[in-house]
């Protein structure tokens, strides 16, 4: 399940849970998937899927009390040519600090929580330059004078000096973009980048993040459950539900030739230019069932509604299935 390129990022059988007092969480449940240098991958799926669970098991970021990588390996390419397994690193150490906002940057959902609000937002992004670029403080600034602009931030040289609650929502978006691509890391991680700005500030973004990676010849995980965004950024596409990704395939694929009926359901849900006004959408049936208590082989077979086989409910999960080069399926249509 990688692409034609040599991978930048390869995660294999990744499996992280979560101990809860009800009982455990299998939140991302035997992730594969890679990322090629300057390649954009769309991972996309309901809330709740493990879309952002994995990220933060990259970043080695999961709450060391209640989550843990309990199978899996999270391999990735350091610029210096070293190969780093990632799940298998001291989340506190000093090997992942290094790695952490200096080679791999993430982008959060909100950024007014990312931001501290007692801090200027020149001196959080040049802390960070300061930090991984180990450079002078008036060099750092400078550096971030220079990305706010590269960012489309008017008037930086005052813009430094103000705090996160004197931005506008679209302003703190570019500000953590700013923050994130301040060293030049070899991999962004983008999580619902878009989610809390207008369209009009969302399509600004989604440009700028593009220009950027042109720019800095970097690779993007896109996390987001809009499929417009993958549309627009996506090389390849990775479908998840329940924690496995069900789909991936190039992003023209995924829209022109879905296979998986979880797939055709998000795509069927989404409104068509052109459309009757009285035209109804088609919702999926059902809802996502209970996290403690997943369908044995596939997880989505309550909801299906394609023909059903006696695989679709177990014993063993459904493997994915390459039905075509580069294109993946989770599903006992294809298999």
């Amino acid at each position: 399940m990688t692409s034609d390129k040599k991978s930048l990022l390869e995660i294999k059988d990744l499996k992280t849970y979560f101990s809860t007092a009800d009982g455990q969480v299998r939140a991302v449940d035997g992730v594969s998937v890679s990322i090629a240098p300057r390649e954009t991958l769309g991972l996309v799926g309901e809330s709740g899927c493990g879309k952002s669970v994995t990220a933060f098991s990259i970043l080695r970021l999961l709450p060391l009390k209640y989550a843990r990588i309990v199978q899996g390996e999270i391999n990735f390419t350091r610029r210096s040519g070293e190969l780093v397994n990632l799940a298998q690193v001291d989340p506190r150490g000093d090997l992942i600090r290094s790695i952490r906002g200096n080679e791999i940057a993430m982008i959060f959902q909100e950024p007014m929580t990312s931001l501290s609000p007692v801090h200027t937002v020149g001196s959080q992004i040049a802390e960070a330059v300061e930090l991984h670029q180990q450079v002078g403080k008036a060099e750092a600034m400078a550096r971030t004078i220079e990305m706010l602009k590269a960012v489309g931030i008017a008037n930086p040289e005052q813009r430094v000096l103000e705090y996160p609650h004197q931005f506008s929502g679209g302003m703190r978006q570019r500000a953590m973009i700013a923050m994130a691509l301040s060293c030049n890391p070899s991999l962004l991680v983008a999580d619902e980048p878009t989610t809390a700005l207008d369209v009009t500030i969302q399509a600004q973004i989604l440009e700028l993040m593009k220009s950027l990676q042109d720019q800095f010849q970097m690779s993007i995980l896109l996390i987001t459950h809009n499929l417009g965004v993958v549309a627009e950024m996506a090389d390849r596409v990775a479908v998840m539900y329940m924690g496995k990704i069900v789909e991936l395939a190039p992003s023209r694929r995924i829209f022109h030739n879905p296979l998986h009926p979880y797939t055709l359901g998000l795509l069927n849900s989404v409104p068509k230019m052109g459309k009757q006004i009285k035209a109804r959408l088609s919702p999926i049936a059902g809802s996502v069932p209970d996290p403690f208590s997943i369908p044995k082989g596939c997880a989505f077979f309550p909801r299906c509604s394609a023909a059903k086989k006696s695989a679709c409910s177990g014993p063993e999960d459904v493997p994915l299935t390459e039905v075509e080069p580069g294109h993946w399926v989770r599903c006992t249509l294809f298999q």
